[in-house]
């Protein structure tokens, strides 16, 4: 078997992993995960925006694919952890105690993978598939912020056909479009009220909403390779609506006062309480925000590169997440959220210490998007900082990335939140402890 049909195997093996996982959680700061859409990006923190190098570049700066030559194709796979605890004070009669609750300990795999092909000296092509938003949240059975979340998850996964064309030997653009398919999982302890039922009162418990839904965006990128040290990229993504349709289920429902028999079945009518299961139809459409790339390399020497970079998120697009539920209950959920816009930066240094291995370091501060009027159990971090390293291995047509992060959020204060369900009756949220993560991470490439 030639080398070409043994890299042709390796690499559909590796994609039809990145397939069958679900992507999930995030990392960067609100529900977004750029570090993660390759091994060698993870090592140098995204410093991968004026480097360009390999496929990966789709999802970095499409336009530095000019700077991968031939046919190269590479699948990559993220395994993160994350952990963190809650302090709420439980008030009894004036008396004050304080309980830890903590987390789910739960690991989830984030798969990638990207495909470029140079068409010409001037024109290459590419398509990929990465995960740029996500979340994964699970709290205990019967802790007291379940009126607010119980447990979350939002899988993502892109498709993203690209373009780069050499305007001249030192600049590049590129055109990338974004295909976005979302599952939305959510669970919580609901209270509804409405006066559109001639009843005094009704609450919901254990309610789990399914949703799932496309969003469609793009991005366009500049890449210049000044000279033979210095080199910069831009990217501007632009924003989507992702509008989720699905279900709700409610495990028990309790209702006072006379209940409409049409709407919850004649066997309720005039009951004082009553226990049923509930089902409707949801919907809600999420702001998925543009952002602004921009980055700086430079060589000192031959084989050492330096990347320093920013992105400019507009997160304040993300004002709410409310919920919409038809019959047989017409109510809504609303989530504010009022989010503000947010910087992220990184620093990075890779080396190639010989012809077959590199080292790579990377830093990156994220600063927090979130109102903390509006804090709540879903995105539990106030600021966090990533500490990177890597390596990266070449063997003839192979190249083997090795990455790992640690990430270090800054606790999240809810003193001043006012999100409904922080706070619930006798219980006050404080604040959360030890919140961090570990991320590892693998990717294998071939050169045809």
């Amino acid at each position: 078997m030639n080398m070409f049909r043994k890299g042709t195997l390796a690499l559909c093996a590796l994609l039809s992993l990145s397939f069958a996982v679900p992507a999930q959680q995030a990392k960067a700061e609100g529900f977004a995960t750029p570090l993660e859409s390759s091994a060698r990006g993870m090592a140098l923190g995204g410093g991968l925006v004026a480097r360009g190098g390999d496929p990966s570049a789709i999802a970095f700066n499409p336009a530095s694919m000019t700077t991968v030559p031939g046919t190269q194709i590479q699948g990559n796979l993220a395994i993160t952890q994350m952990y963190w605890g809650v302090d709420m004070d439980h008030i009894d009669g004036g008396k004050v105690e304080r309980k830890n609750y903590h987390s789910a300990h739960q690991t989830w795999p984030i798969p990638s993978w990207y495909l470029t092909h140079q068409m010409n000296d001037k024109l290459w092509l590419g398509i990929g598939q990465h995960t740029r938003f996500g979340l994964g949240v699970k709290y205990p059975n019967e802790w007291p912020g379940a009126a607010n979340l119980q447990s979350v998850q939002l899988i993502t996964s892109s498709i993203s056909p690209t373009i780069a064309y050499k305007l001249t030997d030192k600049i590049s653009i590129g055109v990338g479009a974004e295909v976005l398919y979302a599952d939305m999982t959510m669970r919580k302890q609901l209270v509804l009220s409405s006066t559109d039922y001639s009843y005094t009162g009704y609450s919901a418990s254990d309610a789990n909403i399914n949703g799932h839904g496309f969003a469609f965006g793009g991005n366009v990128s500049l890449h210049a390779q000044l000279n033979d040290q210095w080199s910069v990229g831009l990217m501007y993504r632009a924003p989507m609506s992702l509008k989720v349709t699905g279900k709700a289920r409610w495990d028990m429902a309790v209702m006072s006062g006379s209940i409409d028999g049409n709407k919850l079945g004649a066997s309720l009518q005039d009951r004082s309480i009553a226990y049923a299961p509930l089902k409707n139809k949801v919907r809600g459409t999420i702001h998925l925000p543009d952002s602004f790339a921009f980055g700086v390399a430079y060589k000192p020497i031959p084989t050492l590169s330096i990347e320093a970079g920013a992105v400019y998120t507009l997160w304040s697009r993300f004002e709410k997440f409310n919920i919409y539920m038809e019959d047989p209950i017409s109510a809504t959920q609303p989530s504010d959220r009022h989010w503000r816009n947010n910087w992220t930066f990184n620093l990075s240094a890779e080396w190639w210490a010989y012809d077959w291995m590199a080292l790579r370091l990377g830093f990156v501060y994220d600063r927090s998007p979130m109102n903390m009027g509006n804090a709540d159990f879903m995105m539990p971090s106030n600021c966090r900082n990533y500490y990177t390293a890597g390596v990266g291995f070449k063997w003839n047509n192979w190249t083997l990335d090795l990455a790992y992060m640690y990430a270090h959020n800054h606790q999240l204060n809810y003193t001043n939140s006012k999100q409904s369900g922080v706070n619930p009756s006798n219980v006050v949220a404080r604040g959360t402890t030890h919140p961090h993560a570990h991320n590892f991470g693998i990717g294998i490439g071939y050169k045809f």
